[in-house]
């Protein structure tokens, strides 16, 4: 395999990634070029990037002032110039079968297909990569560059998507290789909970007791059992449980809003997003998320 010879352009985002980026980098360097933008970071990120520049790496490097996830990922696409896109965090790395697989998938002559849904594998406090077995979520974070588009009105779970025909690689995964503190997970889930239900009020979501109820508790079994992280032991159940939290937040928040909006039209004012949710949208210190990118149901 030529290094720098896929006709790919690797996306990322960043900010404040110094300890992370280098392996991403490291892990892409089969595409011909690699596109990153970063919204300002103030530790050594971008004295690691300009390290892999002088290496030879086909990177070209932007600063973009931080606009939100979905218009900071169109950003960095309208930068490529390749036919195919991978989309990846600065705290993920292809691994070797993953690697082999998009350099296969993206040859001229494999031109049915126009998105590839990629799994990942994450990285658990305490545990380390979650059990093979584990059914790993499968996001689309490979595609044609001239057919993808992003929705730009939303705020969280932002993904590229394709009109045309897309598949899955089954061999290979993007390792996630930062391990997430519950701490941290429950500020994200509090954050990306609040952005969520900001674009579903604005485009009139009402609640449901139903989902209140049971979306959360579902949620929890998709992925302690249906998905298998029941085998990671104590460590899946928390992971599950966080996505549970998460799940609650939402509805419980999404409930809230439409109550106060319901207030606030009973006394002639007018509708307001959540102010958490307009606070909240500013560049987080680094790029990843678990929830915030769409997840293909198994």
């Amino acid at each position: 395999m030529t290094r720098f010879s896929s006709p790919v352009s690797a996306l990322v985002i960043c900010m404040n990634e110094a300890d992370m980026i280098g392996p991403c980098l490291e892990s892409v360097d089969f595409c011909a070029e690699i596109i990153i933008v970063d919204s300002g970071s103030t530790d050594n990120t971008l004295d690691v990037i300009q390290e892999f520049i002088a290496k030879g790496y086909p990177i070209r490097l932007f600063h973009n002032d931080w606009p939100g996830f979905p218009r900071q990922r169109q950003f960095t696409l309208d930068q490529a110039t390749q036919p195919w896109c991978l989309s990846i965090e600065a705290d993920e790395a292809v691994d070797d079968l993953l690697r082999q697989s998009i350099v296969a998938v993206t040859q001229p002559q494999n031109d049915a297909i126009d998105g590839w849904y990629v799994r990942r594998r994450d990285k658990l406090k305490g545990y380390g990569y979650a059990h093979r077995w584990v059914l790993h979520n499968r996001l689309l974070r490979l595609f044609r560059r001239d057919k993808a588009t992003m929705d730009l009105d939303l705020r969280v779970h932002e993904s590229f998507e394709v009109p045309g025909q897309t598949n899955t690689i089954e061999s290979g995964v993007l390792l996630h290789r930062r391990e997430i503190t519950v701490a941290e997970d429950l500020a994200r889930a509090n954050t990306y909970s609040s952005l969520k239900v900001a674009t579903l009020v604005e485009r009139g979501k009402k609640p449901g007791l139903t989902k209140l109820v049971l979306s959360p508790f579902g949620n929890f079994l998709k992925f302690y059992l249906a998905k298998r992280y029941f085998l990671c032991g104590r460590h899946g159940f928390v992971y599950s449980m966080m996505v549970m939290v998460y799940s609650f937040a939402t509805e419980a928040k999404l409930y809230e809003a439409s109550r106060d909006n319901d207030r606030a039209s009973h006394h002639g004012r007018p509708d307001t997003a959540p102010s958490a949710a307009i606070a909240a949208s500013r560049p987080p210190k680094s790029s990843r998320s678990r929830q915030g990118q769409t997840v293909k149901p198994d």
